[in-house]
This record gives structure tokens, C-alpha cells and sequence, in this order.
């Protein structure tokens, strides 16, 4: 083997990585993650792909629990802050997972300090297994003012700061679930192994208070009062990553999800449902 080749480009592959994707595998690897040449590609592409796109900049907070280790995963690939596993949440390499009863990811941050509005945002939540856990909220935040993705046994629906009906489509509970609010539309969508498609579309006025309490994933925060906690309706679906940002256009969101899709099926060698 020629070593001398190999680590030319290596050194080439890893100074050609855009600044974001390197700051995010330089603390996972602190936090104890191994990371792969393949996986740092993967992430490298992913942003930069974004960043070409025009998506990236709406992402204000996303994880990808696919290290299996508590540490690297809490850690978000935007601004690299960390949050919080709380209960029994099983570490598996490509996905966490919740006990259903227990077990839940609390971010260290509200949607209004990232700079979303009751006009403005979007949930997402990639599912690698159905949850049997019922209803399952997968991430959301407030109880009056709810904005959340939830997965009931036969239903998915999706609500942004009570501004109407939540959006619903009967559908199988695995695959990249997104939930996006721009421009007065909401739209709930999902992509899996076949493709992408939006499961329902609804227009109307904004309404309701966007919930300043902290947001969760793998459970609802119930309660919309500022630092307080108060986890229930938790999600045992096995989870490979989740997040929240500003609302995509319905172009963006079906570029961002398939930029999705790829990164977790290159990093974990698993492919979505």
C-alpha cells in the first residue's frame, strides 16, 4: 500500500472541509465519538450542500444521535451547544431510543431565542423505527401554545402555535417526518427509502404565542412557563436525528431531507424505511 498516498489525501480531504462541518466533528470527537473518513465526507457534504442550497442557514438546532455515546450526541451540529439525555435513553450506533416512559433529550435552548415566531418555523424528526408508545410527541415544546410533530398509532399530525387544525395524513410512523410554517402555509411532509411526499398542506391567519419553555425531543415539554421542565408523552421510536429551525419553502425542505437522508444512510450504513 502506498502510505505516502494515502495520507496526502487525507490531509487533503480534511483540509478541504467547509469550517461548520469541521467544528462539529472536532466536538463530537472530544466528546468521545470515533469518526470515520467516510462519515467526515458525509458531514462535510451535508453542509456544504446546504450551504450552496440556501437551507442550511434555517437549521437552528440539529442533532445527529448516531454515535452511541450520550456525549457526541447531545451535541448540536449548528452551534455546537449541548443538551441533556434525562431517563433511560438506549445509545445505539445510528439511532437512540427511549424507554417510552422515562427517557427523553432536552435541548438547551426555547424557539424564540433562536429567532423563531408564531409566522416562522420548523420541526423535523428521522425515524428509524415505528414508536408503540401512544400519542408520541417527537419533539415540540408549550401545552396551550403547542408547536409539536406527533406520532398517534395510526396518525401523524403537526401543529405550529395553535394557528388552526393541526395538519394530519395517515401514514406509516417511520421515515424523515417535517413540519414546516412559512409565508401563512404549513406543511407536513415525509420522506422515506421511496421518496418524499407532503401529506397535507393548509393555509390560514398566524394565531396563538409561540411557547417560551425549553424544547424537547423523544418527549412534549408540557408546560409553556420560561426554564421549566415537565416531559410526557414520550416517543420509543428508534431516532437517528431531529431538530428545529426557520420554515423552508417546500423546495428546500425536499433539498434538505434528501440532504438528511443521505448523511444518516452514509454515516450508520442503514437505510431508511
Amino acid at each position: 500500500m502506498n502510505y505516502s498516498l494515502g495520507n496526502t489525501l487525507s490531509r487533503g480531504m480534511i483540509g478541504g472541509l467547509d469550517p461548520s462541518a469541521k467544528a462539529y466533528i472536532n466536538a463530537v470527537v472530544a466528546a468521545g465519538a470515533t469518526v470515520s473518513g467516510t462519515q467526515k465526507e458525509a458531514i462535510n457534504t451535508f453542509v456544504k450542500t446546504g450551504k450552496s442550497d440556501g437551507w442550511y442557514s434555517s437549521l437552528k438546532r440539529m442533532y445527529l444521535p448516531i454515535w452511541g455515546v450520550a456525549a457526541p450526541n447531545a451535541i448540536d451540529m449548528i452551534g455546537l451547544t449541548s443538551g441533556t439525555f434525562m431517563g433511560t435513553v438506549t445509545h445505539s450506533s445510528g439511532y437512540v431510543q427511549s424507554n417510552g416512559t422515562t427517557g427523553y433529550f432536552r435541548t438547551s435552548t426555547t424557539f424564540p431565542d433562536q429567532g423563531l415566531t408564531v409566522s416562522d418555523g420548523s420541526l423535523f424528526i428521522l425515524n428509524y423505527t415505528a414508536n408503540t408508545t401512544n400519542p408520541a410527541i417527537s419533539i415540540g415544546a408549550g401545552n396551550i401554545n403547542t408547536s409539536y410533530i406527533l406520532k398517534g398509532l395510526t396518525t401523524v399530525f403537526a401543529r405550529w402555535c395553535n394557528s388552526g387544525s393541526a395538519v394530519a395524513g395517515t401514514v406509516t410512523r417511520t421515515g424523515i417526518f417535517s413540519f414546516s410554517r412559512k409565508s401563512g402555509v404549513r406543511t407536513l411532509s415525509r420522506r422515506a427509502t421511496s421518496g418524499r411526499s407532503v401529506l397535507e398542506t393548509l393555509t390560514n391567519s398566524d394565531a396563538g404565542t409561540l411557547a417560551v419553555s425549553p424544547v424537547f425531543a423523544l418527549a412534549n415539554n408540557a408546560t409553556d412557563t420560561a426554564a421549566s421542565f415537565s416531559p410526557a408523552s414520550y416517543d420509543n421510536a428508534q431516532t437517528g436525528a431531529y431538530g428545529f429551525g426557520l420554515g423552508m419553502t417546500n423546495a428546500q425542505d425536499t433539498a434538505f431531507t434528501l440532504a438528511l437522508k443521505t448523511l444518516w444512510e452514509t454515516c450508520t450504513g442503514l437505510t431508511l424505511p
